[in-house]
């Protein structure tokens, strides 16, 4: 939600959002966004139907490794064929003893966010990877990428450069934080609040810390 305020904030005319999760989808429509839902469409045929053909000029990927292949729709079949392969990158990734119980699971294909947005990108577009990736990562559409003359740009953020300006962009109310905030929680339910954004609970987009709770 915060990579849909930022594009807007930088230029963008139109915002297109990929994802599964209903909620999610309704909260990018009420920022402006226009919602694709990966688990009943084509992701990459309605990207290019939307954009008459081209493709968006530029792309955020703030998925990363946990990236989920749909369940459903149109995409289900290809991601069931592609299930072995992606199996092996969750092995070289998430090893099992990362995971307890239902917590800290990892996204079920891992390269599926770049396959689908290196394939539907304007050709010389360019893509911003702000979503993680571990270093043992090694899957990525290179030849197809190359070949559209795409531009990445990538890694972690330096956040003590930034935090300055998007403080002031807060205080003179340019930014408000409030339209992607959805639960507030006191700092002793820092725990509990996480482990419910990690199993993906509907409703939790982002949650308030607060001090004095």
């Amino acid at each position: 939600m915060f990579a849909v305020l930022s594009a807007f904030r930088q230029g963008a005319s139109r915002v297109l959002v990929v994802d599964g999760l209903a909620d999610r989808l309704d909260a990018a429509r009420r920022l402006g966004g226009e919602a694709v839902d990966m688990n009943s469409e084509d992701v990459v045929s309605v990207l290019q139907e939307l954009t008459q053909g081209s493709g968006p000029d530029k792309v955020i990927d703030a998925v990363g490794v946990e990236s989920e292949r749909p369940k459903t729709g149109p995409g289900a079949e290809q991601g069931e064929q592609q299930a072995e392969e992606y199996a092996r990158e969750i092995a070289q990734n998430a090893p099992e003893t990362g995971v307890q119980g239902e917590q800290w699971k990892p996204g079920d294909a891992p390269s599926q966010a770049a396959r689908w947005y290196v394939e539907a990108i304007a050709k010389a577009g360019t893509v911003g990877i702000v979503g993680v990736y571990p270093p043992t990562q090694s899957s990525f559409p290179i030849g197809q990428a190359m070949n559209k003359n795409l531009n990445i740009r990538m890694g972690n953020c330096p956040h003590r450069r930034f935090i300055p300006e998007l403080v002031d962009l807060v205080a003179s109310g340019v930014v408000d934080p409030s339209q992607v905030l959805t639960q507030t929680e006191g700092i002793t339910g820092a725990v509990e609040a996480y482990e419910a954004f990690d199993l993906r609970e509907p409703g939790w987009l982002k949650v308030e810390l607060d001090p004095t709770g």
